[in-house]
């Protein structure tokens, strides 16, 4: 029989009914600060999905990281005015809050004080001439936000794993603190050659923990930030399986943040936010000694960004987030990265997802019960057209309902990590395997079924498309296809073997690559046949769906498994 390779999470049973979708209901600019009128939802007649409506108007958060912008958006030297129009940018795409990076590899970024070490890398010096007069950038960055009625979060970046990039930069791993205590550092890792290069941090020693919370005590007292976001997008915490019995330790640092806030925000007569970025499911996150639902549960965190390191998974199963997040005041705002998987950043040489894509996805993610979406590394495929800052004004459409669903959706579902080796074979950093595939053994008889998540009623829509690549397969087999149990005729199912894909195998990260010693770019499956047909309601049902694949006639001779590992759902606003 077929064997179906899934996530970890994916191996829960049960069948979703027809649900309807969490309409995002648009704010206007001028409530970006303030809670408006509540949003109206279509609710369900039942089921996990589509059943949650927002608290507040739908939000988008844009996180800056320490050093693209800098590298590649921003002028050497900077000036004020330079920041001030990086600022009238993301408020003209309608960006709520805006977090930037301000803590890395024991750096300082985008200000300095004389107790902690600036970023030593060649693309922080365009700030110097500025913090030479005395003007800190990152002070900069706050107060025109807040003039244009943004919110502003400094973010810190626990662990963060660039060291190899910054060592052939000449800057060393990091800080002194990171680089010369080496009795705090942690000694052993998983195996994959990707997890030597960086020098983490063990969590478990005080020492770790109070250094972190120095570099938070120090940006709350120099700036009047809104708040900190937590950055945990990184390999590693603690000791290898160790994570889940030092967890505690980890929230032990996140409730002395908090009660930091607290303090300060008495005195400012407000709430400081807190927020966490997390990986994308929370067994991820337990096995890295991070407990998001302790978090939430004790009013820790004001919100919750779950994603993945690099890639954004319209499957992901946000929904168990904000099971824990519809009990307090903790807000979801699950994460838009760049490209769906590993494979679509060499298969079309580096281009970041439509926005179509976009769109899709940030409708999955508020079927699930998502707040609003966090935007993060949307700037790493600057290179593409539109270029910056013609790219941000995709943003606002992510938080207005009737141009999410009036505007054509493309869904698509690939295996993240499929072809990546450098944490072990299609793994992500965390170690889960992210490679979804429906694998048929040419045995006469061998299914098997994939899971695709379309959280929006197809009979809305003027149209629907659904296709699967079949890779492996040849036009003499024949194969029976059912979408939820009901069988695809062979008249509406259409199939052809010449599919126009744009493979340009572009590197995709070729400092991590180089230095470990792996291939620049994950392996490209061969032929494959494409079988599509128009999807409409029913079968397809609000929530998650099931496409079910049985070998009916095996091509004489052959002797290669059929993988279906790509599925696209078009739909037509």
């Amino acid at each position: 029989m077929a064997r179906r390779h899934q996530n970890q999470e994916d191996r829960e049973k049960g069948t979703l009914n027809r649900r309807h979708f969490v309409a995002a209901a648009a704010a206007v600019a001028a409530t970006r600060l303030a809670p408006a009128s509540p949003k109206t939802a279509l609710e369900p007649t039942s089921g996990e999905l589509g059943r949650f409506s927002s608290r507040t108007p739908s939000r988008i958060l844009y996180v800056s990281d320490p050093s693209s912008i800098a590298s590649r958006y921003l002028p050497d030297p900077t000036t004020v005015e330079d920041l001030q129009e990086w600022v009238d940018r993301l408020s003209s795409a309608r960006v709520d809050t805006f977090v930037q990076e301000a803590y890395t590899q024991g750096w300082t970024t985008y200000w300095r004080v004389d107790d902690l070490e600036y970023d030593a890398r060649p693309q922080h010096r365009r700030f110097l001439p500025l913090l030479e007069q005395g003007i800190q950038p990152l002070g900069v960055l706050l107060k025109h936000c807040h003039k244009r009625q943004m919110e502003f979060l400094a973010g810190i970046r626990i662990n963060d794993n660039h060291g190899h990039i910054s060592v052939k930069q000449g800057a060393g791993a990091g800080s002194s603190f990171l680089v010369k205590n080496t009795q705090w550092q942690l000694k052993d890792a998983p195996p994959g050659p990707y997890y030597e290069l960086s020098t983490p941090l063990d969590f478990s020693f005080s020492q770790v923990r109070d250094y972190i919370f120095g570099v938070a005590s120090r940006l709350l007292d120099r700036f009047p930030v809104d708040g900190l976001e937590l950055c945990f997008r990184d390999h590693r915490y603690f000791p290898p399986g160790q994570g889940p019995e030092r967890k505690s330790l980890m929230t032990e640092l996140v409730r002395r943040v908090r009660q930091m806030l607290d303090d300060a925000g008495q005195k400012r007569g407000k709430r400081l936010r807190l927020g966490a970025r997390v990986f994308q499911t929370l067994d991820e996150c337990r096995q890295l000694g991070l407990d998001p639902e302790t978090w939430i549960s004790k009013g820790l965190i004001d919100y919750v960004s779950p994603n993945d390191t690099m890639h954004t998974e319209p499957n992901a199963r946000y929904e168990e987030f904000r099971g824990l997040t519809q009990k307090g005041s903790c807000l979801l705002y699950p994460g838009i990265l760049p490209w769906t998987s590993q494979r679509m950043r060499s298969r079309q040489g580096g281009q970041p997802m439509s926005l179509e894509q976009q769109r899709a996805a940030a409708a999955n993610m508020y079927g699930a019960g998502a707040d609003g979406i966090s935007f993060y590394n949307h700037f790493n495929p600057q290179s593409w057209a539109p270029f910056y800052p013609q790219q941000l004004l995709q943003l606002a459409e992510m938080r207005d309902s009737k141009a999410l669903l009036g505007g054509d959706r493309h869904y698509v579902f690939e295996p993240g990590w499929a072809g990546c080796l450098g944490f072990g074979a299609d793994r992500a950093s965390t170690g889960v395997v992210k490679a979804d595939r429906l694998v048929l053994k040419r045995i006469p008889g061998s299914a098997g079924s994939y899971r695709f998540r379309i959280c929006e009623n197809l009979s809305d829509a003027r149209g629907a498309t659904l296709l699967f690549r079949a890779f492996g397969a040849k036009l003499q087999d024949r194969l029976e296809v059912k979408i939820n149990g009901k069988p695809i005729s062979g008249k509406i199912l259409k199939r052809r073997a010449d599919e126009e894909r744009v493979d340009l195998e572009a590197t995709v990260d070729p400092d991590s690559s180089a230095n470990s010693g792996l291939p620049p770019v994950p392996k490209i499956p061969g032929s494959f046949l494409t079988y599509w047909m128009d999807l409409s309601e029913p079968p397809a049902e609000f929530g998650d769906n099931q496409l079910e694949v049985a070998l009916v006639k095996s091509t004489a001779g052959a002797s290669e498994d059929i993988v279906i590992d790509e599925l696209e759902v078009f739909v037509k606003g």
